[in-house]
């Protein structure tokens, strides 16, 4: 599972729980530092309320009285109506029943207060020092810790912000931008990595252009020749050697256009010229291209409108007829159509490898010697570009290729 996980969303997984980390720990501190600060003042104010008990066992008079608190610096709380609001609402910490007297201590909204009773003094005291228990101590170390955290992740991301910018550039490139430029400005491992893929960019790009501009040079240069030598064998007298020459010229001649229409496949200038047409204007330019007698193909169309580049669609559907016929053993092949799918069906044994092995260029079985490997590469190619799927399966001997439209 944590393969799976980008490098981003791991960092941040890591300090939020960095984070949560830090925070539950300084909470349990200030709890625990919190009840070591409330033992410690219940402790000091025992010994504050024992030592008023005894000093009571001399009846001091209400200006003795006074001094004896003022010494503990402490204040007594005259109002009874407040007295007895802190006796009923307060909660009883300590309740001590002493030779000397009584004595409680409560606590109200955080505040202590002793309450001491003997020989008919009630007293309650509350104190006037100001404690903390190292809450500002404890806040420093929250923000410094925090603040310190904050910047690591901070210098981190800034870190790794060169790698997502790489990553940017290589799914633009993988989705066909070869005009793709990484920069890169550090000399660390990613500065490395992106020079390097910079590199092979630049590489990559000189080597489609030497092989488009081979393939323009190799088809303009053939194709004057085929021509001519078919227009030669046109005069021929002797029928099966004219015949034999014209299929090797056209043979040609559709495996120059099958490479012109590679190259165009390929080119990151690609570009459909969709239009809203009818299913049977592109069957019929089909036919046209195909040349293809009507006793080689039955056709059940329900025919429909669609976005689609017209000129690519037909010679994606001449491709699949032309190897429906060719590899059946009848030469005949059935078109089905409808606005969901296009099926090219054929009489013929089962292709021995999986469809993905045919729709790589210039892949074949030994057995299609006639294929140039490029026909249902080609078709594969413009179905992506319209956004439809090329699928294959065979039933009841029959091989049935379809192109599914949504």
């Amino acid at each position: 599972m944590i393969r799976n996980i980008s490098i981003s969303a791991f960092i941040n997984t890591i300090f939020i729980l960095a984070l949560i980390a830090i925070s539950l720990t300084f909470a349990i501190f200030i709890k625990l530092d919190k009840q070591r600060y409330n033992i410690t003042m219940q402790k000091k104010y025992e010994l504050v309320a024992e030592s008023i008990l005894k000093s009571l066992s001399n009846k001091p008079t209400k200006n003795g009285l006074k001094f004896i608190i003022d010494q503990f610096k402490m204040i007594q709380i005259q109002d009874n109506k407040r007295k007895l609001n802190i006796i009923n609402k307060g909660k009883t910490l300590i309740l001590r029943d002493t030779a000397e007297g009584i004595y409680r201590i409560f606590s109200t909204d955080d505040i202590l207060y002793i309450y001491v009773q003997r020989d008919g003094y009630n007293l309650m005291i509350k104190d006037t020092q100001t404690y903390t228990y190292n809450l500002i101590i404890i806040s420093l170390a929250i923000a410094i810790s925090l603040g310190v955290l904050f910047s690591l992740y901070y210098i981190l991301k800034r870190k790794l912000k060169p790698l997502r910018n790489l990553n940017n550039e290589i799914k633009k490139f993988s989705e066909g931008d070869c005009n793709v430029r990484i920069k890169y400005h550090s000399k660390d491992e990613i500065g490395t990595i992106a020079k390097t893929f910079d590199e092979a960019l630049t590489q990559i790009n000189n080597q489609r252009k030497s092989k488009d501009l081979f393939m323009r040079n190799m088809m303009h240069e053939l194709k004057t020749p085929i021509t001519k030598a078919m227009f030669i064998a046109e005069t021929l007298e002797d029928k099966k050697k004219r015949d034999m020459l014209q299929k090797a010229f056209h043979r040609m001649d559709d495996i120059i256009k099958e490479l012109a229409m590679v190259e165009k496949l390929t080119s990151s200038n690609t570009f459909l010229y969709k239009e809203l047409t009818s299913f049977f204007k592109i069957y019929n330019r089909t036919i046209e291209i195909a040349l293809l007698s009507p006793d080689k193909i039955s056709t059940k169309i329900q025919d429909f409108n669609l976005n689609a580049d017209t000129a690519m669609l037909s010679v994606a559907l001449k491709n699949l007829i032309d190897n429906a016929i060719k590899f059946s053993p009848n030469a005949h092949a059935i078109l089905n159509a409808n606005k969901h799918r296009i099926d090219i069906i054929s009489q013929g044994e089962p292709l021995k490898e999986n469809l993905e092995y045919y729709t790589e260029p210039f892949s074949q079985e030994e057995k299609r010697s006639d294929g140039f490997g490029l026909g249902l590469y080609i078709v594969k190619t413009i179905a992506n570009l319209h956004g439809y799927k090329l699928i294959y399966k065979h039933n009841k001997g029959k091989n049935i290729f379809s192109i599914l439209i949504d």
